[in-house]
């Protein structure tokens, strides 16, 4: 079989015959896709529903975790008296939070962010070391009556490529966008096995690289209250469906983000965010599509520190609240013969996620700035990267 290996298919036709037919949304991506290929290694051993929810919640993962603040580290304003333009705060702004500051009429800013997420965990098992079950507890199944659980070791990495631009289009009202370009790799090794850890029937991906764009964002700024470096600000921000789900770049629908921000300037500035995401459609995530996601809470705190004119010391609190599912566990499904299976499916449960980002923004040179972080994870169920590198640069002109 091209791009995987099923060794047992007896067990396979018994497993589905048990768990039951995926749904078309579920059937419906190219067959060498990352989606494709997690339900085809999943599916024979022993959870199509756990697998989908896994291909499904990388999917949500990597389109909705935080890349980063899109608005730039320097922001002016324009002196009437002296008549020339000076910097309206002397720190360069959070990293995965916004401030209520603009750039200023005119200005413009642009650059990148890069991060590289590895991920370690699903549904709080190890994902790397084979202990991560897709079944287990299982009895009764021929030609293999033996089997008593099956494991995954999943590799599963991404790397994602934001380049974002914004301009101030009045003192107070920024606009801009932001194009995110994802690479995803992917490989996979599985078995059934029996209660002395002896593999009955072995499984695999090989590795696989797909890369493209994924949802761009438009999104916009305006400050309503002015304070001395400091204000509040209302926000939107408009997602659209231009990654592709199937190769988990994109949720496949319109997502529209409207928020409220504050902060406050000197040498140590505080900042705060919250704002609902409102999305077009749900996003299924069990086979059958009984259990989806749709809409989204999102929060920042943090603070920034000027422990010098070139350089921001930064620590943001990030957090997320998804609505109506997402949480994965056991449910046992019962077959003839006293045959059963605790499979791993997905609840309507939402999701809680929150992550710590420390970091540095250092005025390299001029107008540019070169930005480092960690985004850490605090309590995230689901898919998990326990820990992000980032990196960035930022100009403007």
């Amino acid at each position: 079989m091209p791009r995987h290996q099923i060794a047992t298919h007896v067990v396979y036709a018994a497993m589905l015959l048990l768990l039951g037919s995926t749904s078309s949304w579920a059937q419906a991506d190219p067959p060498d896709s990352p989606r494709a290929l997690l339900k085809a290694i999943g599916t024979p051993l022993g959870s199509a529903q756990g697998m989908t929810a896994l291909a499904s919640l990388a999917t949500l993962e990597v389109s909705t975790a935080p890349l980063g603040t899109s608005t730039g580290g320097f922001t002016f304003t324009f002196d009437p008296l002296l008549r020339i333009w000076k910097r309206s705060a002397s720190s360069f702004g959070p990293a995965f939070a916004e401030r209520s500051l603009t750039t200023g009429k005119a200005k413009v800013s642009a650059g990148f962010n890069w991060l590289h997420a590895r991920y370690t965990s699903f549904d709080d098992q190890n994902l790397r070391d084979g202990s991560f079950r897709p079944a287990t507890n299982v009895h009764g199944f021929a030609p293999l009556p033996a089997v008593s659980y099956s494991s995954l070791t999943l590799n599963l990495s991404t790397d994602t490529l934001v380049m974002y631009g914004h301009v101030g289009v009045t003192d107070n009202f920024d606009v801009g966008v932001a194009v995110p370009w994802i690479r995803v790799s992917l490989d996979a090794q599985g078995g059934l096995f029996n209660s002395a850890g002896t593999n009955l029937a072995a499984s695999s991906i090989p590795a696989s690289i797909t890369s493209g764009i994924g949802d761009v964002a438009i999104f916009g700024k305006y400050r309503v209250l002015r304070q001395e470096s400091g204000g509040v600000a209302a926000a939107f921000e408009v997602r659209l469906p231009t990654g592709d789900k199937s190769y988990l770049r994109g949720l496949d629908v319109t997502r529209t983000l409207v928020s409220a921000i504050w902060s406050h300037g000197g040498k140590i500035s505080p900042h705060a965010n919250i704002g609902y995401e409102f999305w077009s459609d749900s996003v299924p995530i069990s086979a059958s599509g009984d259990v989806s996601v749709k809409n989204q809470l999102k929060f920042a705190a943090g603070v920034e520190l000027e422990v010098h004119p070139r350089a921001t010391v930064v620590v943001d609190l990030v957090g997320r609240q998804l609505y109506h599912g997402g949480r994965v566990g056991y449910q046992t499904f019962l077959g003839d013969g006293g045959s059963s299976i605790d499979a791993l499916v997905a609840f309507s449960q939402g999701i809680h996620q929150i992550s710590l980002a420390p970091g540095i923004k250092w005025n390299a040179w001029r107008s540019v700035l070169v930005t480092g972080n960690v985004l850490t994870s605090l309590s995230n169920p689901g898919l998990v990267a326990k820990v992000v590198p980032v990196v960035g640069i930022d100009w403007a002109f």
